[in-house]
């Protein structure tokens, strides 16, 4: 499905204030930090991101004219209590195929240090932002769980997110990808070895029952054989 095609918004509000901590502590986000959040629902990783971890701005992609609304409501009673925040935020309508497609001095994703990207992943995705942070280092895409990215390595986890630093890296082999995002340490049969693909893909395939989302292990596996034996990055 494309990006632009009109599905019905989930629920604004995905994560815990203590889930969206670990996310920015996942992420190293600080007062370097241009902090973007694709999907912001009604801001709550923004405010976070400026007031705890003190980003230098924080900008928020919403098509969804309510919640940008909400959002754009709360960040500016915030900055009432808090008038250092005056200018630090956006709260955007875009769409995200366009920003993707837009050159890195004009557009928005250029000036970004950090994204969160919560929502369907695809290569197009990863395309995009590396052409939009060609050039630099250090910067950081932050996931989360059931939206794995195949095509590139984790850097850091701290489940249920993710970080892969720019530029991204290809997954050297299958079970490298899996071991990273797994972090099984021992196998289940020989206590004293490492977990073989097979044991990893079980547990994989475990947690993404639990989350009702099963039907992504065979999209994953395929994609990850496809990016290991054609490296795209």
């Amino acid at each position: 499905m494309s990006l632009q095609e009109e599905v019905e918004p989930g629920y604004p509000i995905l994560f815990t204030n203590q889930e969206i901590r670990r996310m920015l502590g996942l992420a190293a986000v600080d007062q370097q930090d241009v902090f973007c959040d694709l999907g912001s629902g009604w801001g709550q990783n923004l405010i976070i991101a400026l007031t705890e971890f003190g980003a230098k701005k924080a900008i928020g992609i919403e098509r969804n004219l309510d919640r940008r609304e909400m959002s754009l409501d709360r960040l500016e009673k915030l900055e009432r209590k808090i008038p250092s925040l005056k200018g630090r935020y956006e709260v955007i309508d875009a769409d995200f195929e366009e920003l993707l497609d837009s050159p890195p001095e004009k557009g928005i994703l250029g000036e970004t240090t950090v994204i969160f990207y919560g929502l369907s992943s695809g290569p197009d995705i990863l395309d995009g932002i590396s052409r939009n942070w060609a050039g630099t280092k250090n910067r950081r895409l932050v996931y989360y769980f059931l939206w794995l990215f195949p095509w590139i390595m984790p850097t850091g986890a701290d489940f249920p997110f993710y970080v892969s630093k720019f530029p991204f890296r290809t997954p050297p082999s299958e079970r490298d990808w899996l071991a990273a995002v797994v972090g099984k340490t021992r196998s289940l049969a020989a206590p004293d070895t490492k977990p073989n693909t097979g044991e990893l893909w079980d547990e994989l395939a475990h947690d993404y029952d639990v989350r009702f989302h099963s039907g992504e292990i065979s999209y994953l596996k395929r994609e990850l054989r496809k990016a290991v034996r054609n490296p795209r990055v």
